[in-house]
């Protein structure tokens, strides 16, 4: 027998009694053998901070078959320069579908990572962007602080000087909310809210004998955003009386 054919046959003699499982155990660096794809469906953006989104994808190898019962990775990083970060982490189901929640809390990438093992290959999703948005209320606030130690100025609808209808008017449009120029046109236009639902970014409305005479932005903590009065500046007052109303702009 030609030496070139004993060498075939001792090979697959070799081959042979060592078996599948033997040949994977003995090459356990070797490359997996079956391609496998991980996908990562749009999530809502923006959402506000401290929100709990649902991340859902699938993971398939070849012909689009499921690969089920397998650990995925849900992660996230702050920026294309910084590293990734395992967030939480979930199994596919027999369709190959994972469902994993994260409670967004700044913008931040996202994807799924599949680590493989010896018969499929690891994958990565494509990257989703969510951001992360401080509820409205908030952001009225925000807007309201960024005002302090600007004048009051009866008449005045900043962005130098306020007074106190004009500061409440002028914050809410900054965040995209437009609103009647005096607080009794306010107060007309918006709906009651109960005391026990107060929020911070809320308009109080203070009247005497039914004539609205003041408004300020909640801030919670018993404190609120206002324009005082002449003399004084923009500035985070104490409430001091609970005779007011509530409206919300939001």
């Amino acid at each position: 027998m030609p030496t070139s054919a004993k060498r075939r046959l001792a090979s697959a003699g070799i081959a042979c009694a060592a078996g599948a499982g033997a040949l994977f155990a003995a090459a356990p660096d070797a490359a997996a053998i079956v391609k496998t794809q991980q996908t990562l469906d749009a999530a809502p953006t923006p959402v506000p901070t401290g929100t709990q989104v649902t991340f859902t994808g699938a993971l398939t190898r070849l012909g689009d078959r499921p690969v089920a019962e397998q650990k995925v990775d849900l992660e996230w990083r702050g920026g294309a320069d910084q590293p990734w970060s395992v967030s939480n982490s979930g199994t596919t189901d027999a369709a190959g579908k994972a469902a994993i929640p994260a409670t967004v809390t700044v913008s931040a990438e996202w994807r799924i990572s599949y680590h493989g093992d010896r018969v499929n290959d690891p994958a990565v999703s494509p990257v989703v962007g969510v951001r992360s948005q401080q509820p409205v209320g908030q952001r009225v606030v925000d807007s309201a602080a960024a005002q302090a130690g600007k004048p009051y100025s009866y008449g005045a609808a900043g962005p130098d000087r306020f007074d106190c209808s004009g500061l409440t008017q002028f914050v809410h449009k900054q965040v995209g909310i437009d609103l009647p120029r005096t607080s009794r046109d306010q107060r007309a236009a918006l709906a009651d809210v109960s005391k026990s639902d107060l929020k911070p970014g809320d308009l109080l409305f203070f009247a005497d004998g039914g004539s609205v005479y003041h408004t300020g932005i909640f801030a919670g903590d018993g404190k609120m955003w206002a324009a005082p009065e002449s003399g004084d500046v923009v500035r985070l007052q104490n409430i001091w009386t609970d005779a007011y109303t509530v409206g919300r702009a939001w």
